[in-house]
């Protein structure tokens, strides 16, 4: 069964060793995992409270595991699972598997990134206008020649920020289209012929 997960995935007896790991686990953890007390293979204190938790109390626990260094550190959240009944004796054991989310989570960041950026790109602009318009309120307000330059800026300022939400509108269109489910039917027959 464990071996033909396509994840990462090992059992883990209650008496805290490795009663069995599939290939992508080898593959992640090193060879020879059989029989080891797990904290010897995995070291991180949240991936180890979640093994002892789950043997412990039966209960489904997650937590986060870190593998590699620097830019080729890969993100797995990793999920505890009992498994009622196996292991010596019955005793129980549990299954703790890893899914790799470091491609979503350098999404999150990527979008993280990206609103502060435009945040920032926003403010710029705002920033400007508001300056602008509080020293027409005060000391150019009887400059005519003044109140034109400023009122010139302002517009492209104003055309500026004009410009960037209708970037941030079209790319929202184009994001929304891109998870829209194709609705035509399509002809399998033809398909497989």
């Amino acid at each position: 069964m464990l071996a033909a997960l396509p994840l990462p995935a090992l059992i883990v007896e209650r008496s805290e060793r490795i009663l069995a790991a599939n290939d992508a686990a080898t593959a992640l953890l090193g060879t020879r995992l059989e029989g080891r007390h797990f904290t010897t293979v995995l070291r991180q204190p949240p991936v180890a409270e979640a093994i002892e938790t789950c043997l412990r109390d039966g209960t489904p626990r997650e937590a986060r595991h870190h593998s590699g260094e620097g830019t080729r550190e890969t993100l797995f959240d990793v999920a505890c699972r009992p498994l009622p009944g196996v292991g010596a004796q019955g005793a129980g054991a549990v299954m703790v598997s890893f899914l790799d989310v470091t491609g979503q989570e350098q999404a999150e960041q990527m979008r993280r990134d990206f609103v502060a950026n435009v945040s920032h790109e926003l403010r710029t602009p705002l920033t400007a206008l508001i300056g602008f318009i509080e020293t027409l309120r005060g000391a150019a307000r009887d400059d005519a020649a003044g109140r034109e330059r400023f009122l010139g800026i302002m517009a492209g300022e104003a055309t500026r920020m004009n410009r960037l939400v209708g970037d941030l509108l079209s790319l929202s269109r184009v994001e929304a289209q891109e998870r829209v489910r194709p609705a035509d039917r399509v002809d399998l027959n033809a398909l497989l012929a």
